[in-house]
């Protein structure tokens, strides 16, 4: 009698039944799902946990009867020309399906590619913007920005333009007078940071001249509100660098002018 094999090519010892078609098959047990053994006892699988099976009613498997088998099915036998062809077969297959599905990666490759070039060239200026601004928060906004591939809403826009015109404008910021000098200086009044201490409220004022330099003032005294241009008197204390940017540091103001 010649060899039969099962699909996976397993070597068939013993005597085959034959189906109604007159091919040879073999009886093989479907194990159960609903069930595992558990501390040595079958029982009825609630889920998993820790990825293994666990069961807190102690019930019996009712699907199998705590046998470990679902059902038996029949399966078909093969001799080796079959197997052998049916092996060939199935290797064309899989080779054509990689195939089309290499073809159609590369067609959608080539199709992303073509929109992500479009998308950058309707939007180059936005993102030679996005380009110019460095640190963690616009790394983190480019890279979103470009991955959705959306045209920048108005609000974008207006956020990127501002950030470009403060680095600018930071970036020709210079020291105004000498350290120990009293100053009488003209300044809007960029930014306010309020916060309370053991001793009072502390505020600091972050402003500008108009010639574009940082004046920063940090004390008790209010100079003043947001966008507010005030003309004082103050003491010069320290010229610094922060972020980069120069910084002259006033203390003692005395507002002389608001407007």
């Amino acid at each position: 009698m010649q060899n039969l094999f099962s699909r996976d090519g397993t070597k068939f010892n013993g005597t085959p039944e034959f189906n109604d078609a007159g091919k040879p098959v073999r009886w093989v047990n479907v194990a159960c799902d609903r069930c595992h053994v558990i501390g040595g006892q079958r029982l009825w699988v609630m889920g998993m946990e820790n990825g293994r099976p666990y069961s807190k009613t102690g019930f019996s498997c009712w699907t199998c009867g705590n046998t470990g088998i679902r059902k038996t099915v029949k399966e078909r036998l093969y001799s080796e020309a079959e197997l052998a062809r049916l092996n060939k077969s199935a290797s064309t297959r899989a080779a054509r399906k990689a195939e089309a599905y290499r073809i159609a990666a590369e067609q959608a490759e080539a199709a992303r590619a073509a929109n992500d070039s479009e998308f950058r060239a309707a939007n180059a200026e936005f993102i030679a913007k996005l380009d110019g601004l460095d640190g963690e928060f616009w790394d983190g906004f480019r890279e979103s920005f470009l991955a959705r591939a959306k045209a920048p809403t108005e609000r974008q826009v207006m956020l990127v333009d501002a950030e470009v015109a403060k680095r600018a404008a930071n970036a020709s910021s210079g020291f105004v007078g000498a350290v120990g000098d009293k100053a009488t200086l003209t300044l809007v009044i960029e930014r306010i940071v309020g916060y309370q201490t053991a001793f009072g409220a502390q505020y600091i004022h972050i402003c500008r001249t108009s010639e574009g330099n940082v004046v920063t003032y940090k004390g008790t005294a209010n100079i003043g509100a947001t966008d507010e241009t005030v003309t004082l008197m103050a003491t010069i204390k320290e010229h610094t660098v922060y972020n980069g940017v120069k910084q002259t540091v006033i203390q003692r103001p005395k507002v002389l002018e608001q407007a």
